[in-house]
C-alpha cells in the first residue's frame, strides 16, 4: 500500500506571503493541525499548529513567518516509509508532493492508523503498553497562558484539568487555545468592542472559559484497537488515560501508536528499536522478550538502549541475518542469520542470556 492509496487529494495550501490570520482561520475552519505553505505553487514549509502556540502572533506576520523545513513524500512511497517520515519530524500529517513539487495531496497519521486498525498487532497490547505517563495536569484555577506554554513544550493536543481531589473535570485543546487567543488579539487590534479588553490579556483568562468536559474514555487496561476506535471516531491526536478513580494516569497519542508499526521506542524502561526488514508480528515477539528481561536488564546491567536490525541477506533466498546491539555498562553485540526472523532472534537471545548469567554469577 502506498500514498497515493490513501492520502487525501482535497488538499488546502497558502502561499508564503498568506497573512498567518488567513492561515489560521483555513486551519480552524478546516479543523486541521498541519497547513501546507507554497511558493511559485512549489512546496517549500508546513505550519504546525504547535509551532505557532509557541510565537507571539500579530496580524502582520506571514505564513512564511511560521512554516518549518518538514519533510514531504511521495505518492509511490510506501506506508513503512511514510510512517517512518513522521516519526523522524514529530509531525502528524506529511504533504504529497509531484515530480515538480506541488502539493497533490497530504497523508496523516490518522490515515494511516485508520488503515491499519484491523490489523492483529492492535490486539496484542493495551493502553498501558503505549501510554505517555509524564505529562503536564492543569487545574481550574489556571490560565490559558499556562496552557499554551504547556501545550507548546509537551506538543500534546488534549491537556487534563484536575479538580482538588486530582479527578478529570475537564480538557482544554490546543486548538481552542489557539483560536480563542488569536481571535481575542485580532478583534482588540480592530478596534471592536470587547467586554474583556480592559480587564485581562487573553493569556491571562481562565482555562475554564474554555474548557470541555466531553471527554472519550480511556483506561490502562482497554484493548488498543478500541482506544484507537474511540480516538478515530473523536478525531483527537490524543487522549486523556484516567484510573479507576477517574484520576488522570497518561496520555495515548497517536504518534505513540506509530511507534508499535515503526519498531521504535516500543520498551517500557528500556529504549528499544527495530530497524530493517522486520514485520510487526516479529515487533511483538521483540518487545515481549525484552520486556521478560526488562528489570533486571535495567537495575543489574544497566541497559538503557537496545537496537536491533534485521537485514535480508541478498544472495540467500528468504534468509535473515539479525544484529542486537544493547547499550549500557557493558556493550553486548550479538549476531545470527538463517531462515526464520522468529527462529534467529530466540538463538540471539540465548546468546544474550548465556552473557547475562556469568553476570549473575
Amino acid at each position: 500500500m502506498n500514498n497515493a492509496k490513501i492520502m487525501t487529494k482535497k488538499v488546502v495550501t497558502v502561499e508564503v506571503n498568506t497573512s498567518i490570520e488567513k492561515a489560521l482561520e483555513i486551519m480552524d475552519s478546516r479543523k486541521i493541525k498541519e497547513l501546507p505553505v507554497v511558493q511559485n505553487k512549489k512546496y517549500v514549509g508546513l505550519i504546525v499548529y504547535y509551532d505557532i502556540l509557541s510565537r507571539d502572533i500579530n496580524k502582520n506576520m506571514k505564513a512564511g513567518d511560521f512554516m518549518k523545513k518538514s519533510p514531504a513524500v511521495l505518492p509511490k512511497d510506501g506506508i513503512g516509509r511514510t510512517i517512518s517520515i513522521m516519526q523522524d519530524s514529530g509531525v502528524g500529517a506529511l504533504p504529497v508532493i509531484d515530480e515538480d513539487k506541488k502539493v497533490i495531496g497530504i497523508v496523516s497519521d490518522f490515515d494511516v492508523l485508520k488503515l491499519l486498525i484491523n490489523d492483529r498487532i492492535f490486539d496484542s497490547f493495551k493502553v498501558e503498553d503505549v501510554v505517555i505517563r509524564r505529562f503536564p495536569i492543569l487545574r481550574t484555577d489556571d490560565t490559558i497562558g499556562r496552557a499554551q506554554k504547556l501545550a507548546a513544550m509537551n506538543r500534546i493536543d488534549n491537556l487534563p484539568i484536575v479538580d482538588n481531589f486530582g479527578k478529570l473535570l475537564g480538557q482544554i485543546s490546543t486548538s481552542d487555545i489557539l483560536s480563542y487567543i488569536f481571535e481575542k488579539k485580532l478583534t482588540n487590534n480592530r478596534g471592536k468592542k470587547d467586554p474583556h479588553r480592559d480587564e485581562k490579556l487573553p493569556t491571562e483568562r481562565n482555562i475554564m472559559e474554555i474548557a470541555k468536559s466531553e471527554i472519550p474514555k480511556l483506561n490502562l487496561t482497554l484493548n488498543l484497537r478500541r482506544a484507537l476506535e474511540l480516538m478515530l471516531s473523536s478525531k483527537i491526536k490524543s487522549g486523556i488515560v484516567i484510573d479507576n478513580n477517574g484520576k488522570p494516569v497518561g496520555i495515548l497519542s497517536r504518534l505513540k501508536i506509530l511507534d508499535l508499526l515503526s519498531g521504535r521506542n516500543i520498551g517500557e524502561s528500556i529504549d528499544l528499536t527495530i530497524s530493517g526488514d522486520y514485520d510487526w508480528d516479529f515487533v511483538i515477539l521483540v518487545r515481549n522478550e525484552i520486556n521478560k528481561r526488562e528489570k533486571f536488564l535495567v537495575n543489574s546491567v544497566g541497559i538503557k538502549n537496545i537496537r536491533i536490525n534485521v537485514k535480508k541477506i541478498k544472495k540467500a533466498a528468504n534468509q535473515y541475518q539479525i544484529n542486537m546491539l544493547a547499550m549500557g555498562k557493558k556493550r553486548y553485540n550479538m549476531k545470527a542469520d538463517g531462515i526464520s526472523k522468529e527462529m534467529i532472534f530466540e538463538e540471539i537471545i540465548d546468546k544474550f542470556d548465556s552473557a547475562l548469567e556469568r553476570i549473575k554469577d
